[in-house]
């Protein structure tokens, strides 16, 4: 069960760290501040690389280092966009949507499917999603759904949910080319690589921006790091959907932190999807 207790504090960094960027975004242009995270996360893994055994790098490392790292721009910079246009406690839930996705890009990638009770958890976590918004069934059983699609921040975050169903794959094979502490090191900077030319491109003032919210990036880009070295530890000792699933813990801690630090609106409303989350997470992690 050690991949499970990696898995809950990937969740809890990942919260926490989602908190940070939202109250950077305040301020920064929203690609230029998930570059910078990217870079400091990067810096922060290669010291974690530097302090581990080297590894053996295979020869599938570059292909999928190029593959990843595509897929980490492209995600990233619709991440920024989704917390900079909505509330943490409805974008971040969007999430939950990975492990059902996994459920279907697992098995092609890594010839992975979970057992049966491994699948009632996952539903039991995207179930969370629709009750999130359960108020709205008034507009039909579609109401929920409707909901979370018509927030502009939701949209953006359920389709970074899609691609990272593909990318958490990728890094179960790279993984396996190299070493959890080297391959979230490269993943990350090649991530930084791939979102330069459009902050270079695209965004004015960069320096006098990054100096409005310097702390509060080097601090998301470290708790990144911890919770992408445990993500990495835990992917190699169970399947690719059951970590996933659990890291979605961070949904209910999301949740809270925006009630609780942001001031959002709707705790009582949300927390019950929240809470249905963690039960999804508790089945998994004793039945799955």
């Amino acid at each position: 069960m050690i991949w499970f207790f990696l898995a809950c504090v990937t969740a809890l960094t990942q919260a926490v760290k989602d908190t940070f960027l939202k109250r950077a975004l305040g301020g920064i242009d929203p690609a230029l501040v998930m570059f910078a995270y990217c870079v400091a996360a990067s810096v922060f893994l290669w010291s974690f690389a530097a302090a581990s055994p080297g590894p053996v790098i295979g020869d599938s490392f570059w292909p999928l280092l190029l593959v990843g790292g595509t897929l980490g721009g492209v995600t990233y910079w619709l991440y920024g966009r989704a917390l900079a246009a909505g509330d943490l406690s409805l974008t971040l839930p969007m999430l939950a949507f990975t492990p059902l996705f996994l459920l279907f890009t697992s098995p092609v990638t890594v010839g992975e499917f979970p057992e049966p009770a491994g699948v009632g958890g996952i539903l039991l976590v995207v179930s969370g999603a629709y009750v999130l918004n359960l108020r709205e069934s008034r507009h039909g059983l579609l109401g929920p759904v409707r909901a979370l699609l018509v927030n502009k921040g939701s949209r953006l975050m359920l389709l970074v949910a899609l691609i990272w169903s593909v990318g958490a794959n990728v890094d179960k094979l790279g993984l396996t080319a190299s070493s959890p502490p080297v391959w979230g090191a490269a993943v990350y900077t090649a991530t930084a690589l791939a979102l330069f030319p459009g902050v270079a491109a695209g965004v004015p003032h960069i320096r006098r921006q990054l100096a409005r919210a310097p702390w509060a990036l080097l601090t998301a880009g470290f708790l990144e790091a911890v919770g992408l070295f445990c993500q990495m530890q835990a992917l190699p000792l169970t399947q690719v959907s059951y970590v996933i699933a659990v890291k979605r813990l961070s949904i209910v801690f999301g949740v809270l932190l925006g009630a609780f630090v942001l001031r959002e609106p709707d705790l009582a409303h949300r927390l019950p999807g929240a809470l249905l989350m963690v039960a999804g997470v508790f089945f998994i992690a004793v039945f799955g």
